[in-house]
């Protein structure tokens, strides 16, 4: 994105570039790059205001926007859709103590809520600092995938996972597969899974214990 060139005294642009939705149903038809969209520069005591390098597109996000899951969410128009983001901290509320200005940092802002924007605003509980070992891109691309694995391994089985466990994942190579697979070997977990063929390679480099081909239906 090409970030907007008119700076208010603080140095962050009045308008910005971002993904505006006009309506549910197919995201070629209802999604367009609006070049001057207000930035949220309001913020509460808590919250975050991110200059953002990098947003990822979750499953949820594109049946939100096609409006697969109307029924259980709604929106008033236009609206920024998106939930993970990657990017530096411009601007915080006065109560902000984990962050500083400057900090790069990745997190999701909820489902739907505005992260296909060059700023993007949130409550700092949502955002962790970026590991330096990751980039801005592959920073986007963990939080709502990597927190529905963590969700399913430690709070939604009982018990938990852990050293010992044994576990089946389905669809190993997909994003909350490869997750859950590295979460579950991290707490002493043996992992099986499926996959299609050409991942073997993968899932033996995770030390996934036992797999099946997913495209082989005489199993």
């Amino acid at each position: 994105m090409t970030e907007s060139t008119t700076k208010n005294e603080s140095g962050i642009p009045s308008v910005m570039r971002a993904a505006q939705q006009t309506n549910f149903g197919d995201v070629r038809d209802v999604l367009t790059i609006v070049d001057n969209v207000p930035i949220p520069r309001q913020l509460s005591s808590k919250q975050i205001l991110i200059r953002a390098h990098a947003a990822s597109i979750n499953p949820a996000d594109w049946k939100i926007m096609s409006g697969m899951l109307s029924i259980f969410i709604r929106y008033s128009w236009p609206h920024i859709p998106g939930s993970d983001v990657a990017g530096e901290i411009v601007d915080m509320g006065p109560e902000v103590k984990r962050f500083r200005v400057g900090d790069h940092v990745y997190g999701n802002v909820g489902i739907g809520a505005g992260a296909f924007a060059e700023y993007v605003r949130a409550d700092e509980s949502l955002f962790a600092l970026k590991p330096k070992n990751l980039t801005m891109e592959e920073a986007a691309a963990v939080p709502v995938a990597c927190d529905t694995s963590y969700q399913a391994l430690f709070h939604k089985v009982s018990p938990p996972i852990g050293k010992g466990s044994k576990i089946f994942i389905c669809g190993g190579s997909s994003a909350c597969g490869l997750f859950a697979i590295q979460l579950a070997k991290a707490v002493g977990a043996s992992v099986a899974t499926t996959c299609s063929q050409r991942n073997f390679q993968l899932m033996e480099k995770l030390g996934v214990s036992f797999f099946i081909n997913s495209n082989d239906f005489s199993v």
